[in-house]
């Protein structure tokens, strides 16, 4: 009986060409109205999908590059792509960064520790893994940037928003942007990681 040849593919060289196409895809989506979607003051991104399929497929080095690369082209849009994060930007550029990137990176980094958390015991719990680990990275992208933004530019927003019930108009966005980024990973991300779990364990 022949046994199936075994790939002499390293490893590092699939994870960082892998990681290499998501990133090209995440720098092509923020030039595209589907990277970065106005709804309200905060724009709904599709950019936590690659971030998750990166982030599960490949583990937390990738899923910490990728989320890292998602959250510098949410700053770069502070420069005149996004008229309100343009606003916080000349408030304080050092918050904006912060509240632009530091989600991002967390957004990349944990799902991939949920996803080798689940999935450790068995096939079952892999299949229950994956979206749960594409969800969560919706989920931490838009709680810890709502969060950041109220804690960072609290004394502003009232004032740039027009309003002074900001909890509200906060957590009606974070429902609305989540909702559909959470939906969107499950499906999408879930069809798209199966299939490259399985190609990536047949070339390593």
């Amino acid at each position: 009986m022949s046994q199936r040849r075994k790939s002499t593919i390293n490893p590092l060289v699939i994870e960082l060409t892998m990681t290499a196409l998501f990133a090209t895809l995440i720098i092509l989506m923020t030039f595209t109205p589907i990277g970065y979607i106005p709804i309200g003051p905060v724009k709904m991104t599709l950019l936590t999908l690659p971030v998750a399929i990166g982030s599960i497929v490949l583990g937390k080095r990738s899923g910490l590059i990728l989320g890292t690369l998602f959250g510098l082209t949410s700053f770069y849009t502070c420069f005149g792509l996004d008229a309100f994060g343009n606003i916080l930007l000349g408030i304080n550029p050092i918050f904006t960064f912060i509240m632009c990137v530091i989600p991002r990176v967390l957004c990349g980094f944990l799902p991939a520790l949920i996803y080798q958390g689940i999935s450790k015991k068995g096939t079952k719990n892999t299949l229950v893994a994956i979206p749960v680990a594409a969800a969560s990275t919706a989920i931490i992208n838009t709680l810890l940037f709502i969060t950041a933004m109220w804690a960072l530019f609290n004394n502003n927003l009232t004032e740039l928003l027009g309003t002074n019930n900001l909890f509200t108009m906060f957590a009606t966005i974070a429902g609305v942007n989540g909702l559909i980024e959470i939906a969107v990973n499950i499906v999408v991300g879930t069809a798209i990681c199966k299939p490259l779990i399985e190609i990536k364990k047949r070339l390593v």
